[in-house]
């Protein structure tokens, strides 16, 4: 019996789902410092999260197009970055 319980306790705590955030699905694929700017050089750049969603929305980066007029998802992602 304390076999079955302690296999239920732990495929109980694996099996908690992970929630990654708008920047981790969405962004780091890119924003890798190599492909794009970085996450902090990003910061670096634009000091505000809405400056940052303002940048992303004016982007002429044909990689950006999916994201540009998703203002909900961008504000998420600077959300993210910010801590704001």
């Amino acid at each position: 019996m304390k076999k079955i319980a302690l296999t239920l306790a732990i495929t109980a705590v694996a099996s908690v789902p992970a929630v990654a955030g708008v920047w981790s699905q969405s962004c780091t694929g890119c924003h890798n410092g190599g492909l794009a700017q970085s996450a902090e050089q990003l910061k670096a750049k634009f000091k505000t999260p809405e400056a940052f969603v303002k940048a992303a929305q004016e982007s002429t980066n044909p990689m950006m197009m999916a994201y540009k007029n998703d203002v909900e998802t961008l504000k998420k992602a600077a959300k993210e970055l910010y801590g704001k």
